[in-house]
């Protein structure tokens, strides 16, 4: 067996496309080759090195190869999916790499595709004391880990907050009320219960709504939660806040617990 690396033994092995087309976000550009096996014996193809020049991207953002861990029998030919792994805080654009292989020069065009990407920490965040109109403040950490700049939403609407047993609850009435006349009474009680039971919508903003946060960069978000006018005070309370594609989930326990050392 003839292992190919990115240094050794790239004469063996032919790769019928002119131009190689990877595209995608940063972290997973992908495309097929064309390979064939030159010689008479099986090939193990592990890596396919770039050639040194450096053209749009720096030597530290490009790869100096793509992987490609595989094998040719002796004259097989095969269509091979490759990918290839930039930064992922890389710029989009369009770039280009060569390679040499079988003795001829070939062009890897890398097509790096928008990726908005953020992180939150923590996702969840827990409060106590459940009270009608009552001010909450918690203290996240958002990094931009995609190759766009995002801007902090302005305005987070529509943010529900659901009693923890509100469902249990208004099923167990509505069989208790109309389960023996039936499947449609008994659902539509339940829908009345539930409507019953839900809360207002509740307010949330964050105090940095409109900044720009660059890719790679990281900041601190100061959010606020403002409960309605019709919660129960002696019920413990969850939901989510959406922000972009993130869910930040949160606990409200009507019991304020009293976490000071001894």
């Amino acid at each position: 067996m003839i292992k190919i690396t990115a240094t050794d033994f790239q004469e063996s092995l032919h790769i019928e496309e002119e131009e190689i087309i990877l595209n995608g976000p940063p972290g997973f550009l992908t495309g097929t080759i064309f390979l064939k096996n030159k010689e008479a014996d099986t090939i193990f193809i592990r890596d396919i090195a770039f050639t040194p020049e450096d053209q749009s991207l720096s030597a530290t953002q490009l790869p100096q190869s793509f992987k490609l861990l595989t094998s040719l029998r002796a004259g097989e030919e095969r269509v091979q999916q490759v990918t290839v792994q930039l930064p992922q805080h890389t710029p989009p654009g369009n770039y280009e790499k060569k390679l040499q292989i079988g003795g001829k020069e070939k062009t890897v065009r890398l097509i790096v595709q928008p990726s908005v990407e953020i992180d939150i920490n923590p996702a969840r965040i827990h409060f106590q004391g459940t009270a009608a109109g009552k001010t909450y403040r918690a203290e996240l950490t958002l990094t931009n880990s995609g190759n766009l700049s995002f801007k902090v939403p302005a305005n987070i609407k529509h943010t529900t907050m659901l009693d923890e047993d509100y469902f249990c609850r208004a099923l167990s009435l509505a069989i208790r009320e109309k389960g023996g006349e039936g499947f449609n009474p008994t659902m539509d009680e339940l829908t009345r219960n539930i409507h019953k039971e839900m809360t207002d919508w509740v307010d949330v903003r964050i105090e940095e709504s409109g900044k720009v946060i660059e890719p790679g960069k990281s900041t601190q978000l100061h959010l606020s939660l403002v409960l309605p006018r019709n919660v129960d005070s002696s019920r413990d309370y969850t939901g989510n806040i959406r922000l972009w594609n993130k869910n930040i989930s949160y606990h409200i326990n009507a019991y304020e617990y009293d976490l000071l050392p001894k």
